[in-house]
This record gives C-alpha cells, structure tokens and sequence, in this order.
C-alpha cells in the first residue's frame, strides 16, 4: 500500500561493514571524510576492498613467497621448477623446502658421494648407505660422452627410507630408485636398493607426503 513508511532496518545490517583499522590500506579508510557522512560510500567501497585486499597482502607480502621457508607449498614447487629440480610425489613439503635451500650446492654436487648424500638426508629424509669401485674417466671431446661404461665402474647404493614410507604408496621404491640414478655419475653401473628404516620411531622430517 503506498503512503506506509518503510520497515526500520536491523541494527546489525547497519554494523555489517568490518571496522575501520587505522593505518590499513583500505580504500574506505583514506576516503575524505566529507564523502564518509552517510552509509552508501562505505557500502559501495567495501566491495572494492574486498577484491583487492587479497591482491594488495599478496605484494606487501611478496618477499615470504620468495623465501623457501615461507613461501606457500605450491609455490615451492614452481620455484623447484626452476631449477628443473623434479621430485617425486613421495617427497614432502619439508624435503621440497630443503631442496630450496640448498640451492646450488645441491646441483653443484651432483653426480659426487656429498650430493647424494644431501639428497637423500635432506630431501628424501632417509639414510644412505654407499659403496663404490672408485676411479675416474676422461674424455678429449663431446663425441664420446656416449661410450659404454667402462669396465669395473660400479655404485651400490642402499637407502632407508623412514619407517613404513616405501611401503605406505605404491610406486614409492620406483620413483626414488628413478630419482637416484639421475644423481648418479654417468656411465657407472649402478645398484640400488630402496627399503624402510626398521626403527619405527624414526621419523625424518624430509620425505612423507599426503597420502
């Protein structure tokens, strides 16, 4: 019926609006006050906060994306990306983070005893055990960086896995024993071995991802 006055609002709509934060980098916060003097500027400049506070935290954060002990677990991996440092799925979210931080230590021992050894300690959270037949080989140009293995150049490599790991997932044993042998010398006939840690109370911070 025309002519009725309109039903009074609900106090708590008018109180919906988040509080002012002094200091914030909201639009209604560095509004003049003389566009503040009714309810519609900050109704209509909330929407315009909501959209952009994510984007504006996202760059007053931006250095914590970059730090491998801040940074979210899915920009790990793309930073691991580039570096093209492929880790299993098995690898955890700490692993991926030391990977991070060893950086070009990791990649300047690879193929050598000291990077494997980083690797599975710090990445895969296991325990390496080791033996090889030793030497070195040399070649006078890029034309024979395919000749066969030299004879009697062997690597055998043991890893202990933390306890119940390898045979929690399927494809645990096959992905780290692939991820070895890429960190291994070329042209060395290698054996691998991937089992659990019998110690169940061995737990390493490294390896162990979702399930």
């Amino acid at each position: 019926m025309e002519g009725l006055p309109s039903p009074p609002v609900p106090a708590e709509v008018l109180w919906a609006l988040p509080p002012l934060v002094s200091g914030s980098r909201s639009i209604r916060a560095i509004l003049p006050e003389s566009y503040r003097q009714g309810a519609f500027a900050d109704r209509f400049i909330a929407g315009f906060d909501d959209t952009l506070t994510p984007v504006i935290t996202a760059l007053d954060c931006l250095d914590g994306y970059f730090s491998p002990r801040t940074a979210p677990d899915h920009f790990v991996t793309w930073m691991l990306g580039w570096s093209n440092t492929a880790l299993p799925s098995c690898v955890g979210p700490v692993g991926r983070r030391n990977a991070l931080l060893l950086g070009h230590r990791l990649h300047g021992l690879r193929g050598t005893r000291g990077g494997l050894y980083l690797l599975v300690t710090f990445v895969l959270g296991g325990h390496l055990e080791l033996a090889e037949s030793g030497g070195t080989r040399c070649a006078e140009g890029p034309a024979e960086a395919s000749a066969p293995e030299p004879s009697g150049s062997w690597v055998q490599v043991r890893v202990l896995l933390p306890h119940g790991m390898s045979t929690g997932r399927p494809g645990v044993v096959e992905d780290v024993s692939d991820l070895l042998r890429e960190w291994l010398p070329a042209h060395v006939s290698a054996e691998i071995s991937v089992e659990d840690s019998a110690d169940p109370l061995v737990v390493r911070g490294g390896a162990g991802g979702a399930r």
